[in-house]
């Protein structure tokens, strides 16, 4: 979290973490945003958060509170963006790594494996329901636009 911190205090911008431990937390995170004046929310990875994702993506909506996120899925459920691996690309890996232990392979001796491909996905929808407006270079760029 810290380089995140690092990075946002650099190019001038405020962050405000709070931490969720149940979906009953997501209504007073949001309020907070609101008071916080907080512009964007940027969600991390979690088991969380992903197995809630419509209960949180309709919470964002309701508020229109522009989201980014890490998982497709999560951008399909209402957050405006999703950055990151695809959760195939994770399963083809750990899938991987069991095959090589199943065949005798000790876990120490395979190499530590990062994915490979990242996906942008923007969800159009959600762009027009809370009114911000995607520039068309990043529609371009993006591997897919949700409408």
């Amino acid at each position: 979290m810290q380089p995140v911190v690092d990075t946002a205090r650099a190019l001038g911008v405020a962050i405000q973490n709070v931490e969720v431990g149940s979906p009953a937390d997501f209504p007073r995170a949001v309020v907070s945003f609101q008071v916080g004046g907080v512009d964007a929310v940027n969600i991390l990875s979690s088991a969380l958060l992903f197995f809630s994702r419509r209960e949180l993506g309709k919470l964002l909506l309701a508020n229109k509170l522009p989201a980014i996120c890490e998982w497709r899925e999560m951008a399909a459920s209402g957050c405006l963006a999703s950055y990151g691996t695809t959760l195939r690309e994770l399963f083809a890996i750990q899938a991987a790594l069991i095959d090589k232990v199943l065949k005798g392979t000790r876990p120490g001796d395979t190499p530590a494996q990062q994915p490979t491909r990242f996906e942008l996905v923007i969800n159009l929808k959600v762009a027009r329901e809370i009114g911000v407006e995607i520039p068309q270079a990043i529609l371009a760029r993006a591997d897919e636009v949700i409408e």
